[in-house]
């Protein structure tokens, strides 16, 4: 097997001259059942066919804690993000698994970009937004809270940076509260779910820059999410794309050790 990786491996070297080291991100969706078995796996990523099968077939073999509802164990979905290693061996590279995490999602009926400021725009002042909503079992939004705005490249006085993050948050609560996304599948399950939803401003004549192979990654200090408790606070939404929600509620947790082995 190490030598049939590392001819596919050799041919993407020789492309881009990388040295040491090569790193991928992999995304897709995971199934498990109420034993904490894998049943459905579907890797979005694209992949050559000889890695994509070594990584169904090692993924396939992992075990996850029982995911509970209402005191039951159930069959759970959710989004996959691993980081994929090949490092260079005699012969070619070996791949190993450097990260992963898992979060649920919940499909979106009606999002609406929020409406650009005016100002903002004039000024060609852009954001990067992280917005926590709470949805209930119909899909309707309860209650929305912008975790962190971030105006890239922009300079100036703390009141100044203030009023640019206000104007766009307040542009944006003002689109959340009026979304809808998919009422749960689960019949036994009507609790709310807390969603995690990048936002993005792009300034006018900066091109369609959240299509331009842009992902947003958590960083920097994050506003507490109102209806949450302290514990419940830490969340990880690398590869979060614009266009995507991420359910805070239905995450799972492995229990086969999987970072830092070789596939």
């Amino acid at each position: 097997m190490r030598g049939m990786l590392g001819v596919v491996l050799l041919l993407v070297t020789g492309l881009c001259h990388a040295q040491g080291d090569l790193r991928m991100p992999v995304e897709g969706e995971i199934g498990v059942d109420p034993q904490g078995k894998v049943f459905d796996l579907n890797i979005e990523s694209i992949l050559t066919p000889e890695v994509k099968r070594v990584v169904d077939q090692a993924v396939r073999k992992w075990t996850f804690e029982p995911v509970m509802r209402n005191g039951v164990a159930v069959h759970a979905k959710a989004q996959m993000f691993l980081t994929l290693v090949a490092a260079p061996v005699e012969g070619g590279y070996q791949l190993r698994i450097e990260r992963v995490h898992f979060a649920g999602d919940r499909p979106s009926e009606t999002v609406l970009p929020p409406r650009y400021p005016r100002d903002a725009a004039r000024a060609g002042i852009g954001a990067d937004q992280l917005v926590a909503i709470r949805v209930d079992a119909g899909g309707k939004v309860r209650e929305a809270s912008v975790v962190q705005t971030s105006l890239p490249a922009m300079r100036g006085s703390e009141k100044e940076l203030g009023k640019w993050r206000r104007l766009f948050e307040q542009a944006t609560l003002a689109a959340a509260r009026q979304w809808t996304f998919r009422a749960s599948e689960d019949a036994a399950n009507a609790d709310d779910v807390t969603l995690i939803v990048p936002v993005g401003f792009c300034p006018p004549g900066a091109g369609n820059c959240m299509d331009d192979g842009w992902r947003y990654q958590s960083a920097g200090q994050q506003q507490p999410i109102p209806w949450l408790s302290q514990s419940e606070q830490q969340f990880d939404a690398t590869g979060l794309r614009q266009g995507e929600a991420m359910a805070l509620d239905n995450t799972l947790t492995l229990k086969t050790p999987v970072v830092g082995k070789s596939l």
